[in-house]
Protein backbone atom coordinates (compact mmCIF):
# COMPACT_ATOMS: atom_id res chain seq x y z
CA UNK A 1 0.00 0.00 0.00
CA UNK A 2 1.47 3.59 -1.05
CA UNK A 3 2.81 5.92 1.83
CA UNK A 4 1.78 9.31 1.24
CA UNK A 5 1.69 12.38 4.08
CA UNK A 6 -1.95 13.66 2.79
CA UNK A 7 -4.72 12.24 1.60
CA UNK A 8 -7.05 15.78 -0.45
CA UNK A 9 -10.56 14.86 -1.57
CA UNK A 10 -12.56 17.28 -3.54
CA UNK A 11 -16.06 17.09 -4.97
CA UNK A 12 -16.29 18.87 -8.49
CA UNK A 13 -19.00 19.36 -10.26
CA UNK A 14 -18.26 22.36 -13.22
CA UNK A 15 -14.94 24.08 -14.85
CA UNK A 16 -12.71 21.58 -16.19
CA UNK A 17 -10.01 25.04 -16.27
CA UNK A 18 -10.41 25.75 -12.71
CA UNK A 19 -9.48 22.23 -11.80
CA UNK A 20 -6.34 22.13 -13.44
CA UNK A 21 -5.91 25.86 -11.72
CA UNK A 22 -6.79 24.50 -8.07
CA UNK A 23 -4.42 21.22 -8.90
CA UNK A 24 -1.42 23.29 -9.74
CA UNK A 25 -2.24 25.21 -6.67
CA UNK A 26 -2.01 22.20 -4.71
CA UNK A 27 1.40 21.33 -6.18
CA UNK A 28 2.71 25.30 -5.61
CA UNK A 29 1.69 24.77 -1.80
CA UNK A 30 2.10 21.90 -0.88
CA UNK A 31 5.53 20.42 -0.31
CA UNK A 32 4.78 16.89 1.61
CA UNK A 33 3.78 13.85 -0.44
CA UNK A 34 0.24 13.86 -1.35
CA UNK A 35 -2.56 12.30 -3.80
CA UNK A 36 -5.92 14.26 -4.65
CA UNK A 37 -9.14 12.18 -5.19
CA UNK A 38 -11.61 13.77 -7.09
CA UNK A 39 -15.12 12.77 -6.71
CA UNK A 40 -17.19 13.90 -9.80
CA UNK A 41 -20.41 14.21 -11.28
CA UNK A 42 -21.53 12.53 -14.77
CA UNK A 43 -20.91 15.62 -16.67
CA UNK A 44 -17.04 16.34 -14.96
CA UNK A 45 -16.18 12.57 -14.74
CA UNK A 46 -16.73 12.59 -18.55
CA UNK A 47 -14.60 15.86 -19.05
CA UNK A 48 -11.91 14.67 -16.84
CA UNK A 49 -11.72 10.90 -19.08
CA UNK A 50 -11.78 13.07 -21.74
CA UNK A 51 -8.74 15.14 -21.26
CA UNK A 52 -5.14 14.89 -20.14
CA UNK A 53 -5.29 15.68 -16.68
CA UNK A 54 -4.94 12.67 -14.82
CA UNK A 55 -2.01 11.88 -17.52
CA UNK A 56 -0.50 15.65 -16.82
CA UNK A 57 -0.78 15.07 -12.74
CA UNK A 58 0.17 11.75 -11.84
CA UNK A 59 -1.03 12.25 -8.42
CA UNK A 60 -4.72 13.36 -8.89
CA UNK A 61 -7.00 10.11 -9.05
CA UNK A 62 -10.74 10.06 -9.85
CA UNK A 63 -13.28 7.98 -7.81
CA UNK A 64 -13.98 5.41 -10.51
CA UNK A 65 -17.92 6.02 -10.69
CA UNK A 66 -19.63 9.51 -10.99
CA UNK A 67 -21.55 10.68 -8.53
CA UNK A 68 -24.09 13.58 -8.71
CA UNK A 69 -24.31 16.00 -5.90
CA UNK A 70 -26.72 18.40 -4.94
CA UNK A 71 -26.39 21.84 -2.88
CA UNK A 72 -27.63 21.45 0.77
CA UNK A 73 -27.66 17.70 0.43
CA UNK A 74 -26.38 14.61 1.99
CA UNK A 75 -25.02 13.84 -1.36
CA UNK A 76 -21.99 16.13 -0.63
CA UNK A 77 -21.42 14.05 2.21
CA UNK A 78 -21.16 11.12 0.22
CA UNK A 79 -18.65 11.70 -1.80
CA UNK A 80 -16.33 12.81 0.60
CA UNK A 81 -17.45 9.21 2.53
CA UNK A 82 -16.76 7.31 -0.62
CA UNK A 83 -12.96 9.08 -1.78
CA UNK A 84 -12.43 8.73 1.98
CA UNK A 85 -12.97 5.14 2.01
CA UNK A 86 -11.11 4.56 -1.18
CA UNK A 87 -8.12 6.85 -0.01
CA UNK A 88 -8.29 3.55 3.59
CA UNK A 89 -8.45 1.02 1.35
CA UNK A 90 -5.42 2.24 -1.39
CA UNK A 91 -3.33 4.37 0.65
CA UNK A 92 -0.98 4.65 3.98
CA UNK A 93 -1.78 8.77 5.15
CA UNK A 94 -1.38 11.02 8.28
CA UNK A 95 -4.09 13.25 7.02
CA UNK A 96 -7.11 13.21 5.41
CA UNK A 97 -8.12 16.71 3.90
CA UNK A 98 -11.77 17.51 3.02
CA UNK A 99 -11.46 20.72 0.07
CA UNK A 100 -14.45 22.20 -1.78
CA UNK A 101 -14.01 22.77 -5.81
CA UNK A 102 -13.23 26.33 -4.51
CA UNK A 103 -10.60 26.01 -1.98
CA UNK A 104 -6.92 27.60 -2.75
CA UNK A 105 -4.07 27.73 -0.71
CA UNK A 106 -2.14 30.71 0.34
CA UNK A 107 -0.14 29.84 2.88
CA UNK A 108 2.46 26.58 2.30
CA UNK A 109 2.19 23.15 3.87
CA UNK A 110 5.37 21.60 4.37
CA UNK A 111 7.35 19.49 6.22
CA UNK A 112 8.11 22.26 9.28
CA UNK A 113 4.01 22.69 9.85
CA UNK A 114 1.72 20.00 8.36
CA UNK A 115 2.23 18.28 12.02
CA UNK A 116 1.17 21.65 13.89
CA UNK A 117 -2.80 21.81 11.94
CA UNK A 118 -4.76 23.67 13.84
CA UNK A 119 -6.67 21.70 16.54
CA UNK A 120 -10.22 22.00 17.00
CA UNK A 121 -11.93 21.32 20.40
CA UNK A 122 -15.39 22.44 20.08
CA UNK A 123 -17.83 20.05 21.36
CA UNK A 124 -21.68 20.82 22.02
CA UNK A 125 -23.81 19.17 23.91
CA UNK A 126 -27.71 18.74 22.79
CA UNK A 127 -28.53 21.17 26.00
CA UNK A 128 -26.53 24.31 24.68
CA UNK A 129 -27.64 24.28 21.20
CA UNK A 130 -30.18 26.95 19.65
CA UNK A 131 -32.34 24.51 17.65
CA UNK A 132 -33.90 27.12 16.35
CA UNK A 133 -31.11 27.93 14.14
CA UNK A 134 -32.16 26.96 10.54
CA UNK A 135 -29.19 24.49 10.51
CA UNK A 136 -29.33 22.72 13.49
CA UNK A 137 -33.25 22.53 13.48
CA UNK A 138 -32.51 20.20 9.91
CA UNK A 139 -29.38 18.69 11.90
CA UNK A 140 -31.68 17.62 14.87
CA UNK A 141 -33.91 15.36 12.30
CA UNK A 142 -31.29 13.33 10.92
CA UNK A 143 -30.59 9.71 12.30
CA UNK A 144 -26.85 10.93 13.51
CA UNK A 145 -28.05 13.57 15.66
CA UNK A 146 -30.65 10.97 16.94
CA UNK A 147 -27.93 8.98 18.05
CA UNK A 148 -25.50 11.30 19.46
CA UNK A 149 -28.46 12.25 21.58
CA UNK A 150 -29.81 9.02 22.85
CA UNK A 151 -25.98 7.92 23.72
CA UNK A 152 -25.12 11.30 25.21
CA UNK A 153 -22.70 12.38 22.76
CA UNK A 154 -21.02 15.80 22.12
CA UNK A 155 -21.90 17.10 18.47
CA UNK A 156 -19.42 19.10 16.50
CA UNK A 157 -20.04 21.32 13.71
CA UNK A 158 -18.07 23.90 10.89
CA UNK A 159 -17.29 24.37 7.51
CA UNK A 160 -16.01 21.46 5.34
CA UNK A 161 -13.80 23.14 3.58
CA UNK A 162 -10.40 22.43 4.95
CA UNK A 163 -12.14 20.10 7.70
CA UNK A 164 -8.96 17.55 8.60
CA UNK A 165 -9.09 14.30 10.18
CA UNK A 166 -6.07 11.92 10.92
CA UNK A 167 -5.75 8.47 9.23
CA UNK A 168 -6.98 6.48 12.51
CA UNK A 169 -9.86 8.45 13.29
CA UNK A 170 -10.95 8.62 8.78
CA UNK A 171 -10.88 4.72 9.86
CA UNK A 172 -12.96 5.05 12.78
CA UNK A 173 -15.67 7.58 10.26
CA UNK A 174 -15.81 5.21 7.82
CA UNK A 175 -15.97 2.06 10.23
CA UNK A 176 -18.54 3.06 12.07
CA UNK A 177 -21.00 4.16 9.08
CA UNK A 178 -20.96 0.83 7.36
CA UNK A 179 -21.56 -1.08 10.57
CA UNK A 180 -24.23 1.49 11.01
CA UNK A 181 -26.33 1.64 6.93
CA UNK A 182 -29.65 2.83 8.34
CA UNK A 183 -27.67 6.04 9.74
CA UNK A 184 -25.45 6.48 6.53
CA UNK A 185 -28.07 6.32 3.82
CA UNK A 186 -30.19 8.87 6.28
CA UNK A 187 -27.29 10.92 6.07
CA UNK A 188 -27.10 10.87 2.46
CA UNK A 189 -30.07 11.34 0.95
CA UNK A 190 -30.95 14.18 4.03
CA UNK A 191 -32.02 17.90 2.42
CA UNK A 192 -29.76 19.43 4.52
CA UNK A 193 -26.08 20.52 4.68
CA UNK A 194 -25.20 17.09 6.92
CA UNK A 195 -21.53 17.73 6.03
CA UNK A 196 -21.35 20.99 8.23
CA UNK A 197 -21.98 18.65 11.67
CA UNK A 198 -21.91 14.77 10.78
CA UNK A 199 -17.71 13.86 10.53
CA UNK A 200 -17.48 16.14 12.88
CA UNK A 201 -19.81 14.33 15.51
CA UNK A 202 -18.47 11.10 14.45
CA UNK A 203 -14.88 12.33 14.81
CA UNK A 204 -15.48 13.22 18.85
CA UNK A 205 -17.12 9.71 18.97
CA UNK A 206 -13.19 8.46 19.25
CA UNK A 207 -11.03 11.98 19.31
CA UNK A 208 -11.17 15.33 21.58
CA UNK A 209 -10.55 17.31 18.26
CA UNK A 210 -10.85 17.19 14.60
CA UNK A 211 -8.67 19.65 12.00
CA UNK A 212 -9.22 22.43 10.23
CA UNK A 213 -6.68 24.13 7.53
CA UNK A 214 -9.21 26.43 6.20
CA UNK A 215 -11.16 29.57 6.54
CA UNK A 216 -14.88 30.45 6.31
CA UNK A 217 -15.64 33.53 3.94
CA UNK A 218 -16.62 36.30 4.37
CA UNK A 219 -20.09 38.20 3.46
CA UNK A 220 -18.82 38.35 -0.32
CA UNK A 221 -18.38 34.61 -0.36
CA UNK A 222 -15.11 34.43 -1.01
CA UNK A 223 -11.94 35.40 0.13
CA UNK A 224 -9.57 36.49 -2.99
CA UNK A 225 -9.80 40.43 -2.13
CA UNK A 226 -8.61 39.71 1.38
CA UNK A 227 -5.55 36.90 1.08
CA UNK A 228 -3.39 39.02 2.98
CA UNK A 229 -5.82 39.23 5.98
CA UNK A 230 -5.70 35.27 6.46
CA UNK A 231 -4.15 33.93 9.41
CA UNK A 232 -0.96 32.73 9.73
CA UNK A 233 -2.56 29.27 10.84
CA UNK A 234 -3.94 28.38 8.06
CA UNK A 235 -4.19 27.30 4.32
CA UNK A 236 -6.67 27.21 1.80
CA UNK A 237 -9.15 29.53 0.98
CA UNK A 238 -12.76 30.17 -0.71
CA UNK A 239 -12.17 31.63 -4.27
CA UNK A 240 -14.65 32.32 -7.15
CA UNK A 241 -14.60 29.66 -9.23
CA UNK A 242 -13.98 31.27 -12.46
Amino acid sequence: MEYVDIVFTINVHEKLGFLRKQLDNIQKYVFVKYVVILNANDLMYNEILKSDLLESHKNVKLYPKFINKNRCHGSLSKGIFLNMEFALNNYKFEYFVILSSRNLFYNQLNKENYNTLLEIHDKKTFKLINIHEWHWFGFFQTKLAKYLIQNNMFFGSGHHEGLTFDYVVSKQIVDFLNANEIIKDDLFNFNCCVEEFAFQSIALMFKEYYYQIGNWPHESRSDDHRIHELPKDRYVFKSIRK
